[in-house]
């Protein structure tokens, strides 16, 4: 079952005060007010997370509540999918108001929110930061910079960030839906996913910005790749977001109505430094390969 933020508060103390130990007590009611934290701790007996150990109402951690634990501590830490979500998250955050008719005073709102927990942790003050920046970039969200605090004044979703929102996708999926391919390999790396590395053809678009439809789709290939392959370049966590970043940017640019050689450019030499870390790896050397093309080929 999906876990509230204060199901997992609840499931993460008893964890961490029986130190894994499946047959110790823990009282949670010490710290946790019943009549506030009541509801929480029934879902989590009726899912076999936890059990009742004593008359007094102390609980134990099950083998399933250890296994589920593990599974929110590994998702959480994972960078690119925080980032994913959090993109999310915001937009879902002006998409509530939004059906209200109401407005935030600023993107410092979000922290009040319900939208800013992932995994029973909330977002971090960077994270936002980056987050609202790449939504802005990608022209999904719109308001005034201010320039003291970072934060958008008045946020509201733009048209293309509305149909985002609702179409139930991803940030990254929607920014770029899946191309038609030319000849292509897949590539599987110490029993990662399978990573698709080629060339991509039949890439049309209406723009009138002079560059070859070519160029475009090679620069589009690269960035879907690089993200693509995240998972097998053993970076730490801001290297993977750097990257994850970087890539969507460069793949909402490339697939624009209106690309900017320059920014093209920028974007495709800052996507290469990102994962030059990893181009000791059998695919960060592929993938550096596929952004120097790129770089070439957009330069013109």
């Amino acid at each position: 079952m999906p876990l509230a933020n204060e199901d997992i508060a609840i499931l993460e103390y008893v964890h961490d005060t029986a130190d894994r130990d499946l047959a110790k007590p823990v009282d949670i009611w010490s710290i946790f007010a019943r009549d506030e934290w009541g509801a929480a701790a029934r879902r989590l007996h009726q899912a076999g997370l936890i059990e009742i150990a004593s008359l007094a109402d102390d609980y134990h951690i099950t083998a399933l509540g250890l296994s589920v634990i593990a599974e929110i501590r590994m998702k959480r830490n994972h960078g690119p999918a925080r980032i994913a979500a959090l993109h999310l998250a915001l937009l879902q955050w002006l998409y509530d108001l939004y059906l209200e008719d109401a407005y935030p005073a600023s993107t410092e709102d979000f922290r009040a929110s319900n939208r800013s927990y992932y995994m029973g942790r909330p977002f971090g003050s960077r994270e936002i930061r980056r987050a609202i920046s790449h939504l802005l970039a990608v022209k999904l969200i719109q308001g005034t910079q201010d320039e003291e605090t970072d934060r958008i004044l008045r946020p509201s979703l733009t048209p293309r960030g509305l149909d985002c929102t609702e179409s139930e996708k991803s940030v990254s999926e929607f920014l770029n839906p899946v191309p038609d391919h030319g000849p292509t390999f897949n590539v599987r790396i110490n029993g990662s996913q399978n990573v698709t590395v080629g060339t991509q053809s039949n890439f049309t678009q209406n723009n009138t910005s002079g560059i070859d439809p070519e160029a475009l789709a090679q620069v589009t290939h690269f960035a879907t790749v690089a993200r693509q392959g995240i998972p097998t370049y053993a970076m730490d966590e801001d290297q993977q977001v750097a990257v994850e970043q970087v890539a969507q940017e460069l793949e909402a640019e490339a697939t624009s109505d209106a690309p900017d050689r320059g920014r093209l450019s920028r974007l495709t030499d800052r996507l290469v430094a990102a994962i030059a870390p990893a181009a000791g790896s059998a695919l960060g050397g592929m993938v550096m390969a596929l952004g120097e093309q790129a770089a070439t080929a957009i330069a013109g």
